[in-house]
């Protein structure tokens, strides 16, 4: 890294387990605090058997202001980590060439700094993802109102969302509704191929990619992202809880939709028409 005339820079690490979720939120986060301070952007994005794809592989962004694992460590030696409640961020702090946000939580962006959620609105698909959103919707989605259901039921999945919301409760929700309002479509995104193809079984009217790939993997996580517009697209969200990758399909939606989890409780109805109609899946908050 070189010192381009007195330049100041601010890296967002993530670690090596850290999911889709996590990783996006800080990322835009960070980048969001680093042009609100003036600072250069650049950000770690590790990759391999816990997680496939660079970040520019799943949407288009400069892949040349990615910085290794390693290079943010040797950097920590003199420019310690520091966390997302920017409660370090003084006049001290300001007069520091580097900056590292180490976290898995939320960076508390201060006043008048574009929010993640808007940067992340503004990413733009790489055309493999694009093209499969396009085409899915169009041929099983386009032209009217759906619910969108997100499954967790891999085993390294928080064991916390799989204990509070197990498969059994989707696909007796979903049949619920189905009975309240019968021409009702589902569209189903699950991380367990047969768990995915049971539910679809059971409930019926529903539609999900298939063959998405190994778990985490470039083709996998491809997959997901191209399942965060489909679910935005829809008019209500049935998810797991504590799942932040749900969130994202909400966010992507531009804060529409109604997300239901087994914690929130069921309302009296089910409402997945007021929120209208998307024309373009990849802008779905826009309907």
């Amino acid at each position: 890294m070189t010192r381009a005339g007195g330049r100041k820079y601010l890296i967002a690490y993530n670690g090596y387990r850290s999911g889709l979720g996590n990783r996006v939120r800080v990322v835009l986060a960070a980048k969001s605090l680093a042009a609100f301070e003036n600072r250069t952007f650049m950000y770690v994005w590790p990759t391999g058997r816990q997680f496939g794809p660079r970040f520019s592989e799943l949407w288009v962004v400069d892949e040349g202001r990615r910085v290794s694992r390693a290079t943010s460590r040797l950097l920590a030696r003199r420019y310690p980590y520091v966390d997302e409640t920017l409660t370090w961020l003084d006049d001290r702090a300001r007069n520091q060439r580097v900056w590292q946000i180490r976290t898995g939580g939320r960076i508390r962006l201060p006043a008048g700094a574009q929010t993640w959620q808007e940067e992340f609105r503004g990413l733009v698909p790489v055309p493999a993802i694009a093209d499969v959103v396009r085409d899915f919707h169009r041929d099983h989605l386009a032209g009217r109102p759906y619910i969108g259901v997100m499954i967790r039921a891999h085993s390294v999945s928080h064991a916390k969302t799989r204990e509070i919301s197990p498969v059994e409760w989707f696909v007796a929700r979903m049949q619920e509704i189905r009975r309240t309002d019968p021409d009702v479509e589902f569209f189903v995104s699950c991380d367990v191929p047969e768990v995915q193809r049971d539910v679809m079984a059971r409930v019926g009217g529903c539609h999900a990619q298939t063959d998405k790939g190994s778990y985490n993997s470039t083709k996998a996580v491809r997959s997901a992202v191209a399942d965060l517009y489909l679910l935005a697209c829809s008019g209500y969200l049935l998810g797991p809880y504590m799942s932040s990758f749900i969130h994202l399909s909400e966010y992507l939606s531009g804060d529409v939709l109604r997300l239901e989890t087994a914690k929130t409780g069921p309302p009296d109805h089910v409402d997945f028409r007021t929120a209208g109609i998307v024309l373009d899946p990849l802008k779905p908050y826009v309907r």
